[in-house]
């Protein structure tokens, strides 16, 4: 009866330890979620702030890097949501204002932030891969805007048509060209921010098991890895 009593003594005081590394861990956890929704916030204030600041210059806005190295940062959704939200709120600042060219705006921007999450998700993400990702996602927002420009412009048959495409293409490579230019700009300057990427292991839960002749116990200990 002594050795029951003494066991589940020990058993209540690894209750109440493993009640205190959760305590610790949750804030621990809460703390960390917090700088990662001010870090996007700053972002997402970057990329829209950016965007209008720069209207006047034609073709040069930093949304799509941005957008991309919120993806590596955080996730897919993350990098999505930065790159198709910036656009739709900058373009209540901006001349022209909101039009149903937000739409292919915001898809043509969402799609480069959401593989850039996806491709983060493979390996840890370097200045290199920022650039590379910068450059391809301009391209597949250029894509995007010049089909969905002619198609609205001339209609959808109009531009589908053997020779109208590509010249609407050809007339709007220039401004495509200082676009993907100026986002590599961008890109190489964003690059020491992904020093700012939570690691993949910042929490781990290690199980600790005891096991006495009145049962077994588990105590779940939580490990934070900071920086």
């Amino acid at each position: 009866m002594k050795k029951q009593k003494q066991i589940l003594i020990q058993d209540n005081k690894i209750e109440e330890k493993t009640g205190e590394i959760q305590k610790i861990w949750q804030n621990a956890k809460i703390k960390s979620d917090a700088k990662s929704l001010a870090i996007f916030l700053g972002l997402f204030s970057l990329a829209v702030g950016g965007r209008v600041a720069l209207q006047y210059v034609p073709s040069v806005e930093p949304i799509i890097p941005i957008a991309i190295l919120a993806g590596l940062l955080f996730g897919m959704k993350e990098g999505a949501g930065l790159g198709a939200g910036a656009f739709v709120a900058s373009n209540f600042f901006i001349w022209g204002l909101q039009g149903p060219w937000t739409i292919f705006q915001a898809l043509g921007a969402g799609i480069p932030g959401c593989l850039a999450g996806a491709y983060g998700k493979i390996k840890k993400p370097k200045t290199r891969d920022l650039v590379l990702l910068s450059l391809a996602g301009t391209i597949i927002f250029e894509i995007t805007m010049n089909i969905s420009g002619a198609a609205m412009g001339i209609g959808v048959l109009g531009a589908f048509s053997l020779f109208t495409l590509p010249l609407y293409f050809v007339t709007s490579a220039p401004f495509s060209i200082v676009h993907v230019l100026s986002n590599l700009v961008f890109a190489r300057a964003l690059a020491p921010l992904l020093k700012l990427r939570r690691q993949d292991n910042e929490f781990q839960v290690v199980s600790i098991s005891r096991h006495s002749p009145a049962g077994t116990s588990t105590l779940r200990v939580y490990k934070h890895r900071a920086d």
